[in-house]
């Protein structure tokens, strides 16, 4: 009996198959390409355009654009939070011991007391001292832009308050430089000397006084 050998490289069906093949493995190449570019894309530098800076209404966040290391999020963020909007305006007033106005000059607490009057109406303790027992403690993870962070500056737990953007970054009035400036709690004199946080809840409070 003669046996008949049919070549499997010829035919319709197993062109049909080669081109699938080659169609996947040109999928895939294309695949892996777009990743690449999107990987890429993300890892660059970001842009130098202040456009970028600009919050949902159309204003600049100037005050924190020239601050080295903040990036437009958290700007954008500060920008939005009534209590660090309204301290944001102050950044270059100069520092006074006892100061509660900006044409005064500001001490560290009271920044934050003339602040809160005018962003949320709400009259709050005076010292950082007394600021430190109201409102929620927290987890330093647990921090989000307008929790009031303290410091311990002078030798006493709470002698130093600002108030947090996010990233790392504060506002407050120190003595040193003598100016209302931001500030990053991871700079080692910070970072050393932080002792706690805590969030305001304006409606809350107001009920309470």
């Amino acid at each position: 009996m003669r046996h008949w050998h049919i070549p499997v490289t010829s035919g319709p069906l197993n062109r049909t198959r080669e081109s699938l093949s080659h169609g996947v493995q040109r999928l895939r190449f294309l695949l892996v390409l777009l990743t690449v570019t999107v990987l890429a894309g993300c890892a660059s530098a970001p842009s130098d355009d202040k456009s970028a800076w600009l919050d949902p209404q159309g204003r600049r966040t100037g005050n924190l654009s020239d601050i080295p290391g903040i990036d437009p999020i958290t700007a954008i963020a500060a920008s939005q939070h009534p209590l660090t909007r309204q301290a944001l305006q102050y950044i270059g007033v100069k520092y006074r011991y006892g100061g509660t106005t900006p044409e005064r000059g500001f001490d560290c607490s009271g920044l934050i007391h003339y602040s809160a009057q005018e962003s949320w109406g709400l009259k709050l303790p005076r010292r950082a001292r007394d600021m430190a027992q109201i409102g929620q403690q927290l987890k330093i993870s647990e921090l989000v832009v307008g929790d009031l962070v303290f410091f311990n500056t002078l030798g006493h737990r709470y002698s130093h308050v600002g108030i947090y953007l996010g990233d790392g970054y504060f506002v407050h009035a120190p003595s040193s430089r003598g100016r209302v400036r931001v500030d990053n709690m991871s700079a080692r004199y910070w970072k050393k000397r932080y002792t706690g946080a805590r969030r305001i809840e304006p409606v809350r409070l107001a009920d309470t006084n």
